[in-house]
Order: C-alpha cells, then structure tokens, then sequence
C-alpha cells in the first residue's frame, strides 16, 4: 500500500518534472543524453536504463506518463528509442494530472459534505462541491444556527437560544422571520438593541412593513415607550390610502399613546398633515375639545359624536370614552338598541364592562355564563379574561375556570395568547390556586419559563398599587392587546386628559 502511495506521488510529480526536462532536450537541439535517460548508458533503443522509472516500487507504472518505457525479456526496464529520439507526452501528464485533480476534489468534498451533515448543517452536495453555490454557505450556517436555536428553546436554556438566533441572523440578514423574532426576544433585557433592529427591518423590508410596525409596537408598548409609539403610529396612517379609512388599529395606537403623553406637538403635526383620513381628522378634533369642557358638556359633545358615525372603530372609541367618563348609562341604550355599527365581539365585551360599570352583577353573571355555553375557543377566552382582567369577579373567574377544566384550550401557538390572558385574569383576580396552576400548565405545554411568569404575576397576586406594569409585561409575550389595554387601565390609568 506504501509502495502503491508512493508510487502515485511520483507519476503525479514525473508528469510535470520529466515532461519539462524532455521538452528543454528537445528546445536546447538535443545535445548529450536525454535526461530522462541514465547517463552512464549508451543512450541506444534496448540498452538504455530510464532514471525516472528506477525509483518507483513498479518501474513499469511510469509508462502512464512515459510509454516509451518497455520490458527486456529479462525483466529490465529500458527505453525503446535512442537518445535523440526522446520526446515529452503533455497530453498524457496533462490528462493524468487532471484525473488527479478531479479525484482528488471528488474525496474531498465528500469528506467535507459527510462532515458538514454529521455536524448538523442542512447541506447539499451541490453547495459543497459547485464553487458558484459557496455562496450560499453563510445561509446553509444561518439555518444550522436557527435549528440550534429551536433546540436550546425546547431544552429551556434561553441564553443560548437568544446567542444562536443572534448568529443566524448575523449571517443571513435576509432572513426577515430570524429578525423579527429576534428583535421580539432582545425587548426583555436589551431594549436599544430590539428597536435598532425592529427599525432595520421597517427599512430593509417594505413589503412587511404591517407586520414589522405592528410587532414593534406591541414590544414598545409592553415596555411603556408611548413617546416612541406616537412617530410610529403617526407614520401608519399617514402611509394609509387617503381615500380609505383609517386603520383602526394604529388610530386606538395613536390615541393610547397620545393620552400618556403630553405631546402637543404630535397632535397639531398629525392635524396639520394633508394626508390625514377626514373621519380621523374629525375623531382628533373632537378629543382636542373636550379638556376644557365641564362633564355633562363632554358627556353631550361624545354622544352628539355617537349619533352621527357608522364607523365601527369610532363608535367604539365614543363608547369607551363616555366609560371612563363614568356615563355607562348613557351608553347601555346605545348598545341594547337593534342596530349598532359595531362587531358582536366588541359588543359584548363592551356590555360586560358597561353591565359591571352599572353594578348590575346578575344581568352580568347570565351574559358571562351564555357565552360560557359555547365551545371554547382561544378568541373567546381572551374576551372573558380581559373583562376580568378590567373588572374582577372571583365567581365568574371560578366559572370560567371550570368550563376551561371540562373543554379546554387546543394545544399550540395559536391558544398562547388565550392563555396568557387566563393567567393574567388569574393573578388580577387575585386567585393565587389558579394563577399556579395556569404557571404549570404554560410552562408544560408552551414551554415558558416559570420562574419569570410568576415574577411577572406576583405583583398582581399580591394587589400591590404603584408597581410598574412596564416590568412585568414583556415577560407575557405574546398577551393579547385588548388585555394589554386592560392592565393599563386598571394599573396605569392615565392622569392626563384625552389629546
């Protein structure tokens, strides 16, 4: 095998070394003996010994770059021209030495494709063997990086988790899901670094700029940040088609933020721009009147307001607004009456807060027990609990927690969010059995981590006042937003009047 080895290493290097010597023979005239040719030899056909054969193990293997190389019938090897007649083979180490080559890639990116595959990159043998697809390495890295991201999630080590999203999406920038859950993750403990990449990938990815802003503000709004909330608020609607409504969502953004801030700026530049949807500008208008007016006064200006929309979102925001301030009974008829503007889910949820406003508990208790009656659906429990969450009631609670007992939640992502309000109108409630239990039951089936979820519960457990929310609700990614609202207003009220 040694002699085999050897043996090959010496046609590779005789392909090239004794092709040069013959051809600079044959260039120089051929003068003397040629110097493959042993000198002390006559330099005749038949008698002359070949010094580039003497070495190998198998002389006769050097007729692969020489075929003037023969065997006497006594074995000897010997060249079969006269010394004059010596000539270089090109064609022959040429084609011997790309053979080589060929095999010699052909091993080596087999060696390094079952290499890459048992270390767990997702590779092809294309990408490893076709130069032009090296490219594509960084993202074939990316991905290796994201499944061991997956796994340190699964296994409950979240810093190493975070590490390898980091390096993921390092190496493939494009990859807008890595991003956009690695901004989501950085807004725990690494704020700045969240908002600089939620803002890089607003830039970098117009045809997702929806999904970005709205992401982005959830994560602003867990942290409290309503000053960054307002410019991105701000910059949805105005990019909204002039001749469409405007979208409801970013307006309650707008407006939520605007009543914990006191940005007058915000308000006269929002006002101020062309751009803005007329039902808007109107809904803006009437906010920035009703400070100065006396309290029967706004209660008129907001159901003058009421009587005159069909607008879904802005009969709801009037509705809310006459709430807070303390008129449910001006908007009861309004939701008793046949015909409303607004969605069912809306509906209900606002006739639960209002029947509870009211103090009317068993007008209340029969609503929340027919909708009780239906399948459980993740949509309805976030409805029920973010109605507890804003006006607790340990009876409904109790109801509620023994319908989910009977049907419960459907496993997988789409039921977090529902279960993430439970646990929150756990804790509101102040029903520390069920807040445990709902602990244990998102830490087995979703995998969270039950140390931070009962940091962030205990404050609500406990019905301390002046704890900061801002803490405790990054930690409940992904809660709903009606019940993120909720826990601000109940928690965080504003103290400012409406912009």
């Amino acid at each position: 095998m040694t002699g085999w080895l050897a043996d090959t290493f010496r046609l590779l290097w005789g392909a090239l070394y004794w092709n040069a010597r013959k051809t600079c023979h044959v260039l120089g005239g051929r003068r003397g003996h040629a110097p493959c040719q042993v000198a002390s030899d006559s330099g005749r056909a038949g008698q002359t010994a070949c010094e580039a054969a003497l070495h190998y193990a198998s002389p006769g293997r050097h007729r692969v770059v020489c075929p003037l190389l023969v065997r006497r019938p006594d074995g000897a090897w010997i060249c079969s021209v006269d010394s004059p007649q010596v000539r270089p083979f090109w064609a022959r180490g040429i084609l011997l030495l790309t053979a080589a080559a060929l095999l010699a890639f052909a091993v080596s990116t087999a060696l390094a494709f079952g290499a890459l595959r048992t270390l767990g990159y997702e590779i092809s043998y294309r990408q490893v063997a076709w130069p032009p697809a090296w490219r594509e390495f960084r993202v074939v890295q990316s991905r290796f990086h994201l499944a061991r991201a997956r796994a340190a999630r699964e296994e409950g080590r979240p810093a190493d988790a975070l590490l390898a999203l980091a390096n993921a999406y390092e190496l493939n920038p494009r990859d807008y899901a890595a991003g956009l859950l690695l901004a989501q993750l950085w807004q725990r403990g690494q704020a700045l670094r969240s908002d600089a990449l939620f803002a890089r990938l607003y830039k970098d990815h117009p045809e997702r700029r929806e999904q970005t802003a709205q992401a982005w503000y959830r994560a602003l709004l867990a942290r409290g940040d309503f000053a960054s909330i307002l410019p991105l608020a701000t910059e949805r609607l105005l990019s909204a088609e002039p001749s469409a409504p405007p979208p409801a969502a970013w307006t309650q953004a707008w407006l939520f933020a605007a009543r914990r801030t006191d940005d007058a700026q915000a308000l006269a530049s929002l006002l101020g721009s062309p751009r803005l949807p007329a039902s808007l500008r109107a809904l803006l208008e009437l906010e920035s009147s009703l400070p100065p007016l006396a309290a029967p006064e706004r209660a008129r200006a907001l159901t003058t307001a009421l009587s005159a929309t069909h607008d879904p979102f802005v009969a709801h925001h009037l509705l809310r607004r006459l709430l807070e301030e303390g008129r449910a009974d001006l908007v009861l008829p309004v939701l008793q009456a046949p015909h409303s503007p607004l969605g069912d889910r809306e509906k209900v949820l606002l006739l639960l807060d209002t029947l509870a406003a009211l103090g009317r508990a068993e007008t209340r208790a029969t609503l929340f027990r027919q909708l009780l009656a239906r399948p459980v659906h993740p949509a309805l429990v976030e409805l029920l609990c973010t109605h507890l969450v804003a006006h607790p009631s340990p009876e409904l609670l109790t109801a509620l927690a023994e319908k989910l007992a009977r049907d419960p939640l459907p496993p997988g992502e789409d039921a977090l969010p529902a279960r993430l309000a439970w646990l929150v109108a756990c804790g509101a409630t102040g029903h520390a059995g069920l807040a445990h239990a709902a602990t244990e039951e998102l830490a087995t089936q979703a995998g969270r981590d039950r140390g931070l979820l009962t940091l962030a519960l205990q404050p609500l457990l406990d019905g301390r006042g002046g704890f900061r929310l801002e803490t405790a609700l990054p930690l409940l990614h992904p809660l709903p937003l009606e019940t993120t609202y909720a826990l601000y207003q109940r928690y965080a009220p504003s103290r400012l009047p409406p912009p």
